[in-house]
């Protein structure tokens, strides 16, 4: 007897799509032709030597620069649209908190700025107070900005990153002036947030280890100008623990992107 075979998948929707994108600053190209697909749902680090264009390629996607040459689409948009339309959010290194308002405060912020200019901004099913507890600020809705650690000022400024529901998550070294033990359980309500969330995220850091933890896909950026080096897929599963870094699979990962590192 035959069995049935399964239906064949059909194409994954694309986050973010880049044709041959190039950006020049003045004479320096900074980065150089990249044509790259980003997978709607996916986790996607980041790494490259100084200089390779990991901030800038963050910025091409977000519309904060534009491209010389080339084409980049989000969702099927031009990043304008797709910037207007709310369909990512930025989480930078610092959490750039208003130190006058407090942590729920904080998160309301593009609500009440979108409201302010008449926007009808795309809004996350959770509320802000749901988002706090979402990143673990449960009970800390109204502590001030100074009143946090490190590592909580980051969580709200991912909470307030959520609030109009991003499809695309663009983290620029997001835990990087925070201390080893502060950064490790940050890694993992990141990835608790991803699962619960589904939004894809790209994550741009300097550390091996990290982006080896985090990532479904390693994009490793090479130098002068910013190129792809090489994806390399990471076939941990999910949800990962910190143990997972104490593992001889893990080892091979972190040799490999530091050898491929080393020929940027």
């Amino acid at each position: 007897m035959q069995t049935a075979s399964a239906p064949a998948a059909g194409p994954v929707p694309i986050a973010a799509s880049l044709r041959n994108a190039t950006v020049r600053f003045a004479t320096f190209t900074a980065i150089d032709k990249i044509s790259l697909d980003i997978e709607d749902g996916a986790f996607y680090s980041i790494l490259g030597p100084s200089g390779c264009g990991k901030s800038t390629l963050l910025r091409l996607i977000s519309d904060l620069i534009p491209a010389a040459e080339g084409e980049v689409t989000v969702f099927g948009k031009s990043t304008e649209e797709a910037r207007l339309a709310r369909e990512f959010a930025f989480v930078f290194q610092e959490a750039t908190l208003l130190p006058w308002r407090s942590a729920i405060d904080n998160v309301r912020l593009p609500l009440e700025i979108g409201r302010s200019r008449g926007l009808n901004l795309p809004v996350s099913e959770r509320s802000p107070a749901e988002l706090l507890e979402l990143v673990g600020l449960k009970g800390r809705e109204n502590a001030l900005p100074h009143e946090l650690s490190g590592g909580m000022r980051q969580r709200v400024a991912i909470a307030r990153a959520l609030v109009c529901k991003p499809k695309l998550l663009l983290m620029d070294e997001p835990f990087g002036a925070l201390d080893e033990m502060t950064r490790d359980h940050m890694n993992l309500e990141l990835l608790r947030i991803w699962q619960e969330t589904g939004v894809t995220i790209l994550f741009v850091t300097h550390s091996i280890p990290e982006a080896i933890f985090l990532g479904q896909k390693v994009l490793m950026l090479k130098a002068n100008p910013g190129r792809v080096r090489e994806i390399v897929d990471i076939d941990f599963p999910y949800p990962r623990e910190i143990a997972l870094r104490d593992t001889m699979e893990f080892t091979r990962y972190s040799a490999r992107l530091r050898q491929l590192l080393e020929t940027c």
